[in-house]
């Protein structure tokens, strides 16, 4: 299954693996260390996220700006999307440099913001959390549908296969869909308030493996 993936990948994977266990060892023996340190706000996970989220965006630019209208207008703006997903994720995980750049939030996201910070996913309208609806109920159906569904659906229908190439979605490998089912189930036996930010360290580098080398890379070799 390892053979997948290149052994820059999995040293990638291990990584990331090693300091996810590290992490869950720390909820369960220094939940104050855990929060305080390890996954604190501007900590060491939360920049390794922002770099997993950075490089995504800077991946698909670099393929936008290479492959540019040889596959389509479609694919390119594809490419071009999916960049600026990787980036907004990770500006909304430092709150766009506000706290780096010592910037004060506006009155709105004063009034409406959990945290007082500028960003989206800790809004709160009409006693509705952002956070828990969007970034969290929703964004967690997409990830399953995407991970478990869209693979089955690319490799079954040609249909499907022709739509996801031409809009350049990248798809996960078995090794992917696998190593994020183990993300999720060690993370759901974590007894911490703040295990979500596990989840996303190890989620952002799962999916930047994917966008790296998916199923379909052939779609993204520049070619002329």
């Amino acid at each position: 299954m390892l053979g997948e993936i290149s052994r820059k990948e999995q040293l990638v994977l291990v990584t990331m693996f090693i300091l996810l266990l590290i992490g869950i060892f720390f909820a369960f023996t220094d939940i104050k260390y855990l929060h305080g340190v390890y996954v604190r706000e501007d900590g060491f996970i939360e920049w390794l996220t922002v770099l997993a989220l950075f490089l995504g965006s800077l991946l698909c630019l670099y393929r936008a700006s290479t492959i540019k209208l040889r596959r389509g207008g479609l694919f390119l703006l594809g490419l071009l999307v999916l960049s600026g997903i990787y980036f907004f994720g990770a500006g909304e995980e430092i709150s766009w440099g506000q706290r780096i750049l010592g910037v004060k939030s506006s009155q709105f996201f004063m009034d409406y913001n959990s945290q007082g910070e500028t960003n989206l996913h800790n809004l709160v309208l009409s006693g509705v959390k952002v956070n828990r609806l969007i970034f969290g109920t929703l964004l967690g159906i997409c990830v399953a549908s995407y991970l478990l569904f869209l693979p089955l659906l690319y490799r079954k229908y040609q249909w499907v296969n022709n739509l996801i190439d031409m809009g350049a979605v990248p798809i996960p490998r078995n090794i992917h869909i696998i190593c994020y089912i183990l993300l999720f189930t060690l993370i759901s036996f974590t007894p911490s308030a703040k295990k979500g930010e596990l989840l996303e360290f190890g989620g952002c580098w799962i999916f930047f493996l994917i966008t790296l080398n998916p199923l379909n890379a052939e779609l993204f070799i520049n070619k002329r």
